[in-house]
């Protein structure tokens, strides 16, 4: 399969050109990895039926706690999802590329909410609780621009999460709220506007990738990721949504050097710091696209500089414009977040040494463990490879915010869910590797393994209550 991508350039020669590796020896670890990781995940499943696989950690004070007994009807969602999964990826390969996304969207929160069945609590008790989601109450109590203009006034006698959080995250409930305001149907938009993470990692690999199948392998995955199917319905879920969306703007710059989009990426960032900062540090996967741009002679310098400059340029008329409109300022409030956090962890007597390592099987439950036995596989193929490749440099780029985020201590208990938006990223490592393959059963192995964690983790474990 071709490695042709939008970072390559179309008439000019590459400053190196890629060495000819047989396929058979990707081939090869592609199988080593998946045997690996399919058989991993079913001894995480046999713990997790017999309640002891670690979710959290006790010397860490913070547990994901056991709620359910294992019952064999626990598995019977896993299975009808497989099949539907089989289902449409036959019905895919016979319809225009435009069209099969738009199906699996459509399929996409049904889906979903099959996959909670065995959630004893329900999509509406959880939006409307202030423990569990604090950001539906605040929406009712003021406008959306009361709450926006007077923030900084209101943010000490808000609910908990939204107390802690940036303003973004209730204003979109503020967003709904002009749809419905009843919490069970908040719940299901919210599975709806989380969806849209699996319709830009499609758009993402497409414009990295320049390949269908494997964009459409990465939508799969990360609809059935298992830390946002154990999250849904909050918020972080859709956290990665802004950052993807600034990512896919980036590299259509990259594509085209026209400045649109560059005003463009500005103003998606401005939105991920209004909504959720902590997804900003994949801005080295920005850093490394463009190091590939510019490595492949697809932009040049100047291209860079028109790109930061124009990007800074339109974050900073956000910014202007939302102190001028509403008088809030975006910085003052993220010193505020910032100081919260580091007090909680304080007063939580959260330790950093134990969350150091613990972080990482936190992400390892959250992206799903036969996945990220294939984005370490994928690592290593850059490795062997050669890194200035997009497949190598996407992961590279992954596993370097992982070790930036778990060394710096910033995530400290409660990390499944704070480790979505990484992630929903490494799912389009492992849809890369996976379509290395001709064949379908790689990927089908896959997802199986997949929905196997998610669904009894969903069963077994209270990773939300309200």
């Amino acid at each position: 399969m071709s490695e042709r991508t939008v970072l390559t350039p179309a008439h000019t020669i590459p400053a190196a050109p890629e060495p000819v590796v047989p396929a058979d020896p990707q081939q090869r670890l592609l199988r080593a990895a998946l045997y690996g990781g399919c058989a991993l995940t079913v001894v995480a499943a046999v713990l997790l039926t017999v309640r002891l696989l670690p979710a959290g950690s006790r010397s860490g004070r913070w547990v994901y706690p056991y709620v359910g007994t294992f019952s064999g009807w626990h598995l019977w969602p896993a299975a009808a999802a497989l099949l539907a999964v089989v289902g449409l990826l036959l019905v895919s390969r016979r319809l225009r590329p435009g069209v099969a996304v738009g199906g699996w969207l459509v399929a996409a929160v049904p889906l979903q909410l099959l996959l909670r069945t065995y959630d004893e609590v329900s999509l509406s008790v959880l939006v409307a609780s202030d423990r569990a989601n604090s950001f539906h109450t605040p929406s009712l109590t003021y406008s959306a621009h009361d709450f926006i203009s007077r923030y900084m006034e209101i943010v000490s006698d808000l609910p908990p999460h939204a107390r802690t959080n940036m303003p973004g995250k209730t204003l979109l409930y503020h967003l709904l709220g002009a749809v419905t305001t009843d919490p069970g149907a908040q719940g299901v938009l919210v599975v709806a506007v989380s969806s849209l993470t699996a319709l830009l990692v499609y758009a993402v690999a497409r414009e990295v990738f320049d390949d269908h199948r494997t964009a459409l392998y990465a939508l799969i995955l990360t609809l059935l990721m298992p830390g946002r199917l154990w999250f849904l319905p909050i918020l972080n879920t859709v956290s990665p949504v802004p950052i993807l969306l600034a990512l896919w703007l980036h590299l259509r710059f990259l594509r085209g050097r026209q400045w649109p989009w560059a005003v463009a990426v500005g103003l998606t960032v401005y939105l991920t710091f209004l909504f959720e900062p902590l997804p900003l540090v994949l801005g080295l996967a920005f850093i490394g696209t463009a190091a590939l741009a510019l490595h492949r002679r697809t932009c040049d310098w100047y291209d860079m500089l028109r790109l930061v400059s124009v990007t800074l340029a339109a974050f900073a008329a956000a910014y202007l414009g939302m102190r001028a409109l509403f008088g809030y300022d975006l910085f003052v409030n993220l010193d505020y977040v910032l100081a919260d956090a580091n007090d909680f962890n304080v007063r939580a007597a959260r330790p950093y040494g134990v969350w150091v390592w613990r972080n990482l099987w936190d992400l390892a439950l959250c992206a799903g463990l036969a996945v990220t036995v294939l984005v370490g596989a994928t690592a290593y193929d850059g490795f062997r490879r050669g890194l200035a490749r997009p497949a190598a440099v996407l992961t590279v780029c992954g596993l370097a915010v992982l070790a930036f985020l778990d060394l710096v201590g910033v995530n400290r208990g409660e990390t499944i869910r704070l480790w979505i938006f990484l992630g929903v990223f490494f799912q389009l490592s492992a849809a890369w590797l996976c379509a290395r393959s001709p064949r379908q059963w790689p990927f089908t192995a896959l997802v199986a393994a997949t929905l196997l964690q998610g669904t009894l983790g969903m069963a077994l474990i209270a990773f939300v209550r309200p």
